[in-house]
């Protein structure tokens, strides 16, 4: 098959070019040839790798975790074991976040079920008995 210009890449793959190029420069993608022009020549395989790499995205796997798994990939060994090591990982932080948006939910329920006083007007210390009302924010410490 013939190397392709980065503009049939991108059409191939779903993705704008820029994204090509910021995935070259940070290693996602193999550097290329070029023409005596300056033109970026991909090989064939680059549409299945930017196609892995969006997949892999869909996943909620980040492209620093990405990457891993191409070098492994590229060295010849088998990536699988990382790739469950990493979607277990992304599951528990999604399983935080989850719980984290159903505390939040819980609390703009309460907010505003309560809602504001009839007349009332900002002085002093009251801005906004709505939220000042609202219970402390205790920061998790990590």
């Amino acid at each position: 098959m013939n190397p392709t210009f980065i503009g049939a890449l991108a059409k191939q793959a779903g993705v704008p070019i820029k994204t090509i190029r910021y995935y070259e420069d940070v290693g996602l993608l193999p550097k290329v040839t070029r023409t005596v022009a300056g033109y970026r020549l991909y090989a064939p395989d680059a549409v299945d790798r930017l196609q892995f790499i969006k997949k892999a995205q869909s996943l909620g796997l980040r492209l620093e975790h990405i990457k891993e798994i191409l070098e492994l990939a590229d060295r010849g060994r088998c990536p699988c074991g990382h790739v469950q090591r990493l979607l277990k990982a992304r599951l528990g932080e999604l399983r935080e976040k989850m719980a984290a948006m159903r505390t939040l939910e819980q609390r703009l329920k309460a907010a505003t079920a309560r809602g504001c006083p009839p007349n009332f007007r900002p002085r002093g210390k009251a801005i906004c008995p709505t939220i000042q009302r609202q219970p402390p924010v205790r920061r998790r410490v990590r």
